[in-house]
């Protein structure tokens, strides 16, 4: 290739700049052969579509619903699935990974080719154990919660929700007790059954509430609840087993009007 991927020294051999580089390309062009064969040996097989989903915690119970019915309806249909955060879900979808996501808004992600569609709008509730006073409560204001220790949902990088609901409760004067922060829901609905901290999320409407846990409204945050959007490809839209997932999603969407409005 004409440059010098290598230095020798008495120690050895280690690998120059451009080394280092041509490893990183090789292993990611080594992953995509991989996942194109993992494709292929899907269609030999005869289950003509394999789609690549990733999404967030709050789209999980969407995408499972949205997998038993195409089951039923595309039964070549495959699926390969993904879960983290939305930063991490943008990245697979930019280097093309995963061919559909479901996340969060705000986001970093600004591609000519990236559809966005919305898909529902939260509201927050506040996760804590059935002995905890604040139980016996039908909704909660942040004046009271701030006497409580509290887990906040955080994303790995970027703004998000934990600097939202930061932010609601400075603009009251008030000081929230932040016991933990956390990118993992599961962690965050532990340390509510444990009794240990109030884990404040998103939740869809008739989202299941987790046995051990009193989800109780908080409606000051509802305005800086996340949406759920989906993202792909548009480029990649004619691909039957693709369409047949957006189009089922768009269908089911529980879209609040002035969201809609407001997505253009």
């Amino acid at each position: 290739m004409g440059v010098k991927l290598f230095e020798r020294s008495s120690r050895g051999m280690a690998p120059t700049e451009a080394g280092r580089y041509l490893y990183q390309r090789a292993c990611h062009l080594l992953q995509m052969a991989a996942d194109v064969e993992e494709e292929m040996q899907a269609f030999g097989e005869g289950q003509r579509g394999v789609v690549r989903i990733g999404t967030v915690s709050m789209g999980i119970p969407r995408v499972a619903q949205m997998m038993q019915r195409l089951r039923q309806q595309r039964p070549e249909l495959s699926f390969s699935l993904y879960q983290g955060d939305t930063r991490h879900l943008e990245e697979l979808l930019d280097k093309q990974r995963i061919d559909l996501a479901l996340v969060h808004l705000p986001l970093t992600i600004n591609e000519a080719d990236i559809a966005i569609t919305p898909l529902a709008h939260a509201s927050f509730r506040a996760l804590c154990h059935p002995d905890s006073p604040l139980a016996q409560h039908a909704t909660l204001s942040l004046k009271q919660l701030q006497a409580w220790p509290l887990t906040l949902l955080r994303r790995k990088s970027g703004f998000g929700v934990y600097e939202q609901v930061l932010q609601s409760f400075a603009k009251q004067g008030l000081q929230p007790q932040v016991f933990a922060d956390a990118s993992d829901v599961p962690m965050m609905r532990y340390l509510a059954q444990q009794n240990m901290a109030i884990a404040l999320l998103p939740m869809l409407p008739k989202e299941q509430v987790w046995e051990g846990v009193v989800a109780i409204p908080v409606p000051e945050l509802d305005a800086v609840a996340d949406d759920l959007v989906m993202l792909y490809r548009t480029q990649q839209e004619t691909r039957s087993a693709l369409r047949a997932v957006v189009d089922y999603l768009k269908h089911t969407a529980s879209l609040l009007p002035e969201i809609a409005n407001n997505s253009g």
